[in-house]
């Protein structure tokens, strides 16, 4: 397959960025990546911000695809889960944790796109598959669905705090993979604890593979 210039630039960006940070990359570290000069990749992007923003948005719509992909294939609401996560977790193996708090200072364009994927789809996601699992009984009917939707989509950001990334000496994810179980496990009846359980013990492949 073909690909065009303009994401054969964002896909080497999410690479160095994933690897380095935003800050720690130059123009010129994703012009020399690419193969491309200067002025060739000025072309596209005039300017680091921009293709910050465009970078993330990518990133942001490819989650968005796997999510989907994972409804679609899973048989329960934790079943959906674990798929979600392993899918997640592979490509946050590869992430350097400082990634969250340089777009968050740094890059406040690409920082909202990504606060609104949380509030708009991702937040949405999960209180829906909260309900689904009320509905098999997978989860207590006593819990506040908005509340612990709201819990988890917070939690996300948890592993890129530093303070805590530093004390648990692990990669991102396998801190999201812990910090899942745990939320599970916080809201499953009897019957979703057997299940948690089961699939703990079962290999979980992500649907897609987005680790580049």
């Amino acid at each position: 397959m073909v690909v065009d210039n303009k994401t054969r630039i964002r896909e080497k960006a999410k690479e160095l960025f994933m690897q380095l940070g935003m800050r720690r990359v130059s123009m010129d570290d994703i012009a020399a990546a690419t193969g491309m000069s200067k002025k060739t990749l000025y072309q596209y992007y005039t300017d680091k911000e921009t293709l910050v923003a465009d970078t993330i948005g990518m990133i942001l719509e490819t989650n968005h695809a796997n999510c989907e992909n994972c409804r679609q294939k899973a048989k329960n609401a934790i079943h959906e889960g674990f798929l979600a996560t392993a899918s997640v977790s592979e490509m946050m193996r590869r992430l350097n944790p400082v990634l969250l708090f340089d777009m968050q200072k740094y890059y406040p364009a690409a920082y909202r796109k990504f606060l609104k994927f949380k509030e708009d789809y991702l937040y949405k996601f999960i209180h829906q598959s909260i309900e689904w699992g009320v509905k098999d009984g997978l989860f207590r009917e006593d819990v506040d669905v908005a509340l612990v939707s709201r819990l988890r989509v917070e939690s996300i950001n948890l592993p890129f705090q530093r303070s805590f990334y530093d004390a648990m000496k692990t990669d991102l994810g396998t801190l999201q993979k812990e910090i899942f179980i745990l939320f599970l496990y916080g809201i499953a009846t009897p019957k979703g604890t057997r299940m948690i359980n089961k699939y703990k013990t079962e290999p979980i492949k992500p649907l897609t593979d987005d680790t580049n």
